[in-house]
């Protein structure tokens, strides 16, 4: 048997396919080692780079006038608010791009086109109750005499809940990306650049039909191989108890809320906080915890090597998710990672990883642990001591209120 099964995965390593699409799956990448994936704030920083006509990536107006014809090609041609050979002839050179103005994610001014764009970018969320239209009308009573294009991207073109948007996906973003780095556009280092940010969309946000369909057939060539191969990988289990570990062994923090994929904690200073301990304790934790650090491990093979730290509001009532919500929002340099909109029942407030799928994939397990051991120190001695505080700030902030 041991020896069929070595023969089964020396074809498969042999196989020409399989070694193109390790070539195109192992290739580093820029975006995957930033750990710039999933993250709605990663991307949205990046678009905003590369469409605003005066920063130094070398391609003048074209990104922005490349995304304005894919938006705008998505809308019957009545309800355009400005043609395309207006924005052929028209002058772009002058846009602002606008990040996180009234909470949208990108408002793009083109004064001399009287074009006022909106883009709500949405990677793994889904856009709130009434979000998309409480942003139209922001930006309709501040720019009441401009022509306004709103766009909705998202990986697969997801129909917006208000008419007036037009939605956009991913897969045409990587093709109009591609399209930049290839024809010769853009110079050597910005389409390094271009070409890292669409393998990576094409690896985790939009799906790339030739390396699925190049996938199948390799499946149905090597089952056996593949099915040995996925018994054996992986899995969260080796870092769950490193992490439970970890939190025990730190004295200023109280082990709490655990699962078999995450260990949950609170800092010993908010054990006593009325506010802090007021979540219903059949809805979330039995301790009742109001917010709790989770850390994170994870059973899918995509993120088999991810270990991931955040803190998360649980089902607490109204008033006390609002003001720990809006009291962590206010203060972005600490609470990095906040996730918008608030969730109706769980809110991340801050996140990290203690070791990136793409790192964590490339060591061996005494690496990953040397990794982790010094992210978890890092945290410890920078990030908590100030998160601690600031959370007990939020809440005496709001007590004080009240009364």
């Amino acid at each position: 048997m041991t020896t069929d099964i070595e023969q089964k995965l020396a074809d498969l390593v042999d196989d020409v396919d399989f070694q193109a699409i390790d070539r195109r799956m192992g290739r580093f990448n820029l975006f995957e080692a930033m750990g710039a994936v999933r993250g709605e704030l990663r991307h949205s920083n990046f678009l905003a780079f590369m469409l605003s006509p005066s920063r130094n990536h070398g391609l003048g107006s074209e990104p922005l006038l490349r995304f304005l014809r894919l938006a705008l090609a998505g809308m019957p041609q009545a309800s355009r608010p400005i043609r395309a050979l207006e924005l052929l002839v028209g002058d772009l050179d002058g846009a602002v791009i606008h990040r996180e103005w009234n909470n949208i994610d990108l408002l793009i001014e083109i004064k001399q086109l009287r074009l006022i764009v909106l883009i709500e970018n949405k990677v793994g969320a889904k856009a709130g109750d009434g979000q998309l239209a409480r942003y139209r009308k922001i930006v309709e009573s501040r720019f009441p005499s401009e022509r306004h294009l709103f766009v909705f991207l998202t990986p697969d073109g997801h129909a917006p809940d208000e008419d007036v948007y037009v939605a956009t996906n991913y897969a045409d973003l990587a093709k109009m990306i591609e399209g930049l780095a290839h024809e010769q556009v853009a110079g050597v280092e910005t389409g390094t650049i271009l070409r890292h940010y669409v393998v990576m969309l094409r690896r985790h946000i939009v799906p790339d039909q030739e390396l699925q369909d190049l996938a199948r057939l390799l499946y149905e060539r090597h089952k056996e191989a593949f099915d040995y191969i996925l018994k054996c990988r992986p899995d969260g289990a080796n870092f769950f108890q490193a992490a439970k570990t970890l939190v025990e062994q730190t004295p200023e923090m109280t082990l709490d809320r655990v699962s078999s994929t995450s260990v949950g904690f609170v800092p010993k200073a908010w054990t006593s906080v009325a506010d802090l301990n007021a979540c219903d304790q059949t809805l979330w934790t039995r301790t009742g915890r109001s917010a709790v650090f989770l850390v994170q491990t994870y059973n899918n093979e995509n993120y088999s090597y991810r270990l991931s730290l955040a803190l998360v509001i649980g089902p607490a009532p109204n008033e006390i998710r609002e003001r720990l919500y809006l009291g962590a929002k206010n203060r972005p340099h600490l609470f990095k990672g906040l996730v918008k909109p608030m969730g109706g029942k769980f809110a991340t407030i801050y996140g990290k990883d203690l070791l990136s799928q793409a790192a964590g994939k490339l060591m061996d397990d005494e690496q990953r642990a040397l990794v982790v051991q010094e992210a978890w120190k890092v945290f410890q001695e920078e990030d908590l001591p100030a998160l601690t505080k600031a959370v007990l700030e939020i809440v005496a902030a709001s007590e004080a209120e009240d009364a």
